[in-house]
């Protein structure tokens, strides 16, 4: 079985972004100054979505 992809919510878009591409090695597939942001490693597709505190 292979994951192809899982998303996450976020209060902290540029932190997440920081962590994962930094830390982690994802590679960034759209802007990371966008509310919905798409990673990329070993095949696998990551989404963050950030969430808006009302």
């Amino acid at each position: 079985m292979k994951l192809d992809g899982f998303g996450i919510f976020v209060k902290d878009m540029a932190t997440m972004v920081r962590f994962y591409r930094d830390v982690l090695g994802f590679g960034i597939k759209e802007d990371e100054n966008t509310s919905n942001v798409y990673l990329e490693k070993d095949g696998t597709l990551f989404f963050m979505i950030l969430l808006c505190n009302k």
